[in-house]
């Protein structure tokens, strides 16, 4: 039986004591915030997509419904509390070295202001015009926010 894997590629088996390379995609989810024609990024470190710019996002865990996904990493790594979220998109992506079907949500965080609550996680961070993002972006909110604009909400990535 194989353990989950949550940041590598390998998964260690209990019983055996042997590592096997995962062969199955991981379930990442994620959530953008918007205010005033305006998103909140931060520069990823540490982590794949290293020096990409991103929003909240993360890993599905076990019976977590993904809006619970969502509200969790953006407390975690920005510490705001997500109010209404509304389903942007869902991608299959390929990059950085990994295989994840994401899907994106944009959240409202009313007046809170998010902040590096992972700082380990994240360098540079602030709030963005969305006709002037800096980059490169994160695979993920690369595609969310083409949904805001576009209104697509499927995203094939091949």
């Amino acid at each position: 039986m194989l353990g989950p894997t949550f940041g590598g590629g390998f998964s260690h088996d209990i019983l055996g004591g042997v590592e096997q390379e995962v062969t199955r995609p991981q379930i990442g989810v994620g959530v953008v915030f918007v205010r005033a024609g305006r998103v909140f990024l931060a520069k990823r470190q540490g982590s794949h997509g290293e020096a990409t710019w991103a929003s909240a996002g993360g890993h599905l865990e076990m019976g977590e419904s993904l809006e619970e996904c969502a509200r969790r990493e953006a407390l975690e790594e920005l510490g705001v509390r997500v109010g209404s979220l509304r389903f942007l998109c869902v991608s299959n992506i390929i990059a950085y070295g990994k295989h994840y079907v994401d899907i994106e949500f944009l959240g409202d965080i009313g007046a809170q202001e998010p902040h590096l609550a992972e700082p380990e996680g994240f360098s540079e961070y602030g709030w963005f015009p969305l006709d002037n993002l800096p980059h490169p972006l994160f695979e993920a909110v690369r595609y969310a926010l083409d949904s805001l604009r576009s209104g697509q909400y499927y995203y094939p990535g091949l």
